[in-house]
């Protein structure tokens, strides 16, 4: 139990702020084909995943350990989240290093690089059970 509570205060105050350093922006960010929000939302389909090239310090090291474009990827739900958290549709769920599970607008990377990974084979059902699943997971 000891090195658990070392642990916990070893993360506590200084971990949340190594977490706010690295979600933070990084300068002279340059998108290379930023797509249009209204137009991502007219493709995409519930269960779609999004990734995103992302523009945070986080983003540079993970790029280099994954050896990957893409730093980041937030299911899409569409209209699927009706909670009143007060975000309107098209609404994406994602983790963040921060927050936790959340759910953001898709207008959140409409100035970053995107692409779309579309689950194969699944049915109608099966998507709305998949965003059914992650948006009882918020929080």
């Amino acid at each position: 139990m000891r090195s658990a509570h070392t642990l916990k205060r070893w993360l506590g105050i200084p971990g949340s702020a190594l977490a706010r350093y690295l979600n933070r922006p990084v300068r002279g960010y340059e998108p290379f084909a930023i797509t249009d929000p209204v137009k991502l939302a007219a493709v995409l389909q519930p269960a779609d995943v999004l990734l995103v090239e992302g523009n945070r310090r986080i983003s540079t090291a993970i790029k280099y350990l994954t050896q990957s474009t893409w730093l980041h990827a937030a299911l899409y739900v569409g209209d699927y989240l009706e909670t009143g958290r007060g975000l309107a549709a098209p609404v994406l769920i994602e983790a963040d290093l921060e927050q936790g599970v959340v759910a953001v607008p898709l207008t959140k990377y409409a100035a970053l690089n995107t692409r779309i990974c579309r689950p194969v084979g699944l049915t109608p059902e099966e998507r709305r059970q998949l965003c059914e699943y992650a948006v009882a997971r918020l929080g």
